[in-house]
């Protein structure tokens, strides 16, 4: 069972032990974050550019 790195909620393990969300890199280390925080970091660059 894995959580996300960011609101540290469950993240759901799929088929053949794939996560239900995705890898990032922030600030050099690999952190899983699941859709729901992935859609905010995603809203939070796009202001940055």
């Amino acid at each position: 069972m894995t959580k996300c790195d960011i609101c540290k909620n469950k993240v759901e393990t799929l088929f053949l032990g794939k996560i239900d969300g995705t890898y990032i890199k922030i600030d050099g280390k690999r952190k899983i974050v699941c859709s729901s925080c992935q859609k905010r970091l995603n809203n939070r660059f796009d202001d940055e550019l």
